[in-house]
């Protein structure tokens, strides 16, 4: 996937993890290639990997660029230098007090294939659950049942909104939910289950005014399927 392969799974388990803070500059993108940057904290890391906390909302499969000060014990390369500048892949996510705990794994020096061509682009490894495809979202009918949910939008100038509100009806691809965010048609949030640990990207494809007044959104879910759970399954 890159040209400086991560570790096995079995060599991952065997390494030390060692608490490390470090000022991290972590640059991406999002769904529409549109590139962000953020000063982030590092809390552990190891040979393979790293933990850290963020603001900007980022999901399993997204690549991003690393720069920090790492011990030179931890480095595949660049002993020498100040900063080590490492391509990670986003593993895992947890969101508490309205900061993202973040684990990734290195991939090295050079990101994935194609990531020059889509670097906003979601890479999953082949163990990871495919995304959902649009023939699938046309076949899946959506549930009205009420979920508790959590929105979070980065705005064109990089402030980070947060909403809870109310999904009034969920799909295996989508679903409509209520909202107060200023945000517009074709803009990406994240979008997560507020007492369980289903969360995924979402594109706006339309917006609409309810009887009652409320906005809604109409939600493509971009990174996997809605659970059976969450379905009433």
């Amino acid at each position: 996937m890159a040209a400086d392969k991560p570790a096995s799974k079995p060599e991952r388990r065997q390494e030390t993890r060692m608490s490390l803070r470090l000022p991290v500059r972590v640059q991406g993108h999002d769904a529409r290639n549109q590139a962000w940057e953020e000063m982030a904290a590092m809390e552990n890391t190891s040979y393979g990997g790293a933990a850290m906390r963020m603001k900007r909302p980022v999901v399993r499969g997204q690549v991003l660029s690393l720069a920090l000060p790492l011990p030179k014990h931890f480095r595949r390369y660049d002993l020498s230098e100040a900063f080590y500048r490492v391509y990670a892949l986003v593993r895992h996510t947890a969101t508490t007090a309205g900061e993202q705990r973040v684990g990734v794994l290195f991939l090295g020096k050079s990101p994935p294939k194609d990531y020059e061509a889509n670097p906003g682009g979601l890479y999953l490894l082949p163990t990871d659950p495919p995304p959902v495809t649009q023939e699938e979202r046309r076949k899946w009918p959506r549930t009205a049942i009420f979920v508790n949910v959590r929105l979070h939008w980065t705005t064109p100038d990089g402030q980070e909104l947060e909403e809870q509100t109310i999904a009034e009806n969920i799909g295996r691809g989508g679903a409509r939910v209520m909202t107060s965010l200023p945000v517009v048609k074709g803009d990406v949030l994240r979008l997560e289950e507020v007492d369980g640990d289903f969360q995924v990207r979402a594109e706006i494809r339309n917006i609409y005014i309810g009887s009652d007044h409320i906005p809604r959104l109409n939600l493509r879910f971009v990174d996997a399927a809605a659970p059976d759970r969450l379905l009433g399954l």
